[in-house]
């Protein structure tokens, strides 16, 4: 879902509020779930397709994302 708002965003939208209005969600929900998209494959591939056992649940990865992958990936998968 939020790689396919990234791609919205980058060529519809100007603004994250017009991609929220667009969708019917609250800005802060979109920019959160955007966040998402910067996420290293590792712990992407581990939470969607292994199902691998995560320490942090998805909101608190929205706040990791500026750590580097190897230290995201870490932190998820003690």
């Amino acid at each position: 879902m939020a790689r396919g708002w990234r791609r919205m965003e980058a060529g519809e939208f100007a603004i994250i509020q017009e991609l929220a209005e667009a969708v019917g969600l609250a800005e802060r929900h979109i920019s959160r779930q955007l966040r998402l998209t910067y996420l290293s494959p590792e712990v992407l591939k581990r939470r969607t397709c292994e199902r691998g056992a995560s320490v942090v649940n998805l909101y608190d990865l929205c706040f990791l994302v500026e750590e580097t992958w190897q230290e995201l990936t870490e932190r998820a998968f003690r």
